[in-house]
């Protein structure tokens, strides 16, 4: 099978990390189907719910016989290592439902809520617990990303320097600046 991809340097630079993963989950699919008509909505939703379901039972788990601050550390460590394990399905995941698909729709509701009902014992509720779990998503894909990249410079550990920016993201949401 070939896996060269048809981009040039320009295209590359500009598609978004999620875009190439996409491509590639597509070129992949379609060398193993032996239906050739799989439309990227059809992969992008698939992916997505599998994404979402497999973060969520891994959340689930992060999450038992802990509570409040602590089990929020873990829901960070833990979306961390699942975008580091699994970048593409991270990627799908990450995806907000861009179809009318009551199965994706659910499946990023499920793991939103999860996030929230922790945020929710740490008192973080409404738009506070929207705006925290944007930021969560946000710290964890762009960590992944530079780290998938190795765009870092001189890091002497990406485990201790991720968890350090936790602690700093969990002080601001202890500290109130996020809650009401």
């Amino acid at each position: 099978m070939n896996h060269e991809r048809n981009l040039n340097l320009d295209d590359m630079l500009s598609a978004s990390w999620d875009q190439l993963l996409a491509r590639d989950l597509a070129s992949e699919v379609e060398g193993f189907s032996a239906d050739k008509r799989c439309l990227i909505p059809e992969l992008r939703r698939f992916f997505a719910i599998k994404g979402y379901h497999d973060l969520l039972v891994r959340l689930k788990t992060a999450c038992e016989g802990k509570t409040s601050f602590d089990a929020l550390k873990s829901v960070a460590l833990e979306m961390r290592q699942y975008a580091l394990e699994r970048p593409a399905l991270w990627a799908a995941a990450s995806r907000t439902p861009t179809i009318d698909c009551a199965e994706w729709r659910a499946a990023h509701e499920e793991t939103c809520g999860l996030i929230k009902s922790v945020l929710a014992e740490c008192g973080v509720r409404g738009q506070h617990a929207e705006d925290a779990l944007y930021m969560l998503r946000s710290l964890v894909r762009g960590f992944a990303v530079h780290q998938i990249l190795d765009s870092f410079l001189h890091v002497y550990s990406y485990d201790e320097s991720f968890e350090r920016v936790v602690d700093i993201y969990v002080a601001g949401l202890r500290s109130g600046g996020c809650c009401c």
